[in-house]
């Protein structure tokens, strides 16, 4: 859908507009003031009837365009970027807001809700971070019906708490030398299952069923297209996942047909690995009251975050709404965590009147969100409770989903963002500090390849990092001769 003759934007103006219309007449008044000066100037020149009175001129005469006050030329550079930001988004059904310590400098359409792609998961993070706390830990429990005697265990539970990181020693590798998920923190299935055999246990000839009845069990929501299945999108949902859900000892398999199975299928391999006798492995809910004989915690949730944000892990995203459903003491649906979710940011003070909330990924394109509300976000992170959201973005040219993107730019290393990528959407918002610290926000909606649209928000992140680029008032009127005797 595109914006023609810049309408929606008009429709949409914002207050900021306005302010800058007032500039512009405030500005071309007093260059207006200014020539008329001038020229009386110049008629009192050589050959004027005070010629013989007046003696050298000064450099900068009182009424001179040099004496442009600042706030004029930061106005023009306000201007430029908003030209600039304009003419990138033409075209498109798209907003943006960019806003500086002193206040907003450029907008377009800031309140009208977008698909925002990935994006959202800045909300779901900000409510996660509400909800849990930021040293919130998953903890993953083996547990039995009785400790074990001499070395055994009849039948071992494996019960999960829906840490979206567990993995493998083999799939941990994987993701440390991807340049996307380098540095994302996971849980290690491995120290689990050292654990068990360090509590004495040898044998489990019952076998290890895997429980994974803390959330609901729907693998995939119905308004994600069956492609994502199968393009590693996002791997099947459930409160014990492994390698994100997919099968093989490194996790580069297909997706599990029931993820709790494959987890304790890993399990059962690196007990095997270490000299234990496991029999069967299945699914299957634990005992009442059963004897934990060994867990395992995930890292605090400010790293978990950190991962999500700047890899943009999906599968994460989804559990995380479940989590702050079960954490409510709900069901542990997506449709209740995404409930919690818009209660929780509407208690945080941000608008959320035009939020949709279909997902927590932003996978769905029935999602909405303005650029206001997660500019408003990202403000937030000001704050120590949500500081980690703004410390686990993404990183241009060094970290997530910019690692290899705007090498070689000044936005190298100064921007930090989160992005959001579907075919005719392309999302950013975040934090740039070249010329003076910048927050912004903007989403590009309409009929474009994916790599099209990653070209366009990044010329727009160029634009807001050259900000201000208007000239200072010695260059914009040159100064004037001395004189000569």
């Amino acid at each position: 859908m595109t914006d023609p003759a810049g309408g929606r934007r008009l429709a949409n103006a914002t207050a900021h507009h306005r302010r800058v219309r007032n500039r512009r007449r405030v500005l071309a008044a007093l260059l207006g003031v200014v020539a008329l000066a001038l020229i009386f100037l110049a008629l009192q020149g050589p050959g004027g009837p005070a010629a013989a009175k007046v003696g050298p001129r000064l450099a900068t005469p009182l009424w001179s365009a040099r004496r442009v006050p600042q706030s004029i030329v930061d106005d023009v550079g306000t201007q430029r970027l908003q030209s600039s930001l304009d003419q990138s988004a033409a075209g498109l059904d798209a907003c943006f807001v960019v806003s500086v310590p002193a206040g907003q400098i450029a907008a377009a359409g800031a309140d009208t809700p977008h698909i925002p792609a990935s994006t959202q998961k800045l909300l779901t993070a900000t409510a996660a971070l509400d909800v849990l706390g930021p040293e919130f830990r998953y903890e993953t429990k083996a547990v039995a019906a009785a400790p074990p005697k001499n070395g055994s265990i009849q039948k071992l539970w494996l019960v999960g708490a829906g840490d979206p990181g567990l993995t493998t020693p083999e799939a941990a590798a994987r993701l440390a030398a991807a340049p996307l998920t380098k540095g994302d923190q996971t849980t290690s299935l491995k120290t689990l299952a050292e654990a068990l055999v360090s509590a004495g246990v040898h044998a489990i000839p019952g076998g290890i069923d895997g429980d994974d009845s803390r959330y609901d069990v729907t693998r995939y929501l119905s308004v994600w297209p069956d492609r994502y299945r199968t393009d590693r999108e996002i791997g099947p949902l459930g409160a014990l996942t492994v390698n994100d859900g997919f099968q093989g000892a490194d996790g580069s398999g297909a997706p599990a047909s029931e993820p709790a199975t494959n987890a304790a299928t890993q399990l059962a391999r690196l007990l095997e690995a270490r000299g234990v006798d496991v029999g069967p492995v299945g699914r299957g809910t634990a005992p009442h009251d059963p004897t934990t004989i060994a867990s395992i915690k995930s890292p605090p949730l400010t790293d978990v975050l950190a991962g999500f944000l700047a890899s943009s892990d999906n599968l994460t995203g989804e559990l995380l709404v479940r989590e702050i459903a079960a954490a409510s003491g709900k069901a542990g649906t997506t449709a209740n965590g995404l409930a919690v979710i818009a209660a929780k940011l509407k208690e945080l003070k941000l608008a959320t009147e035009h939020l949709v909330m279909v997902d927590g990924s932003g996978l769905s394109r029935d999602n909405r969100a303005p650029c206001s509300l997660l500019l408003a976000t990202l403000e937030l992170s000001g704050s120590s409770r949500f500081a980690s959201i703004k410390n686990g973005l993404s990183i241009a040219g060094e970290r997530g989903t910019l690692a290899t993107r705007l090498r070689g730019t000044p936005l190298q290393g100064k921007l930090t963002a989160k992005t959001g990528s579907l075919s005719g959407v392309a999302g950013l918002a975040g934090f740039i500090n070249v010329n003076l610290p910048v927050t912004f926000s903007l989403l590009l909606n309409g009929d474009f390849a994916e790599s099209t649209g990653i070209g366009r928000r990044e010329a727009m992140a160029l634009a807001i990092a050259r900000y201000p680029d208007a000239p200072g008032p010695d260059a914009l009127v040159p100064a004037p001769e001395s004189p000569t005797g």
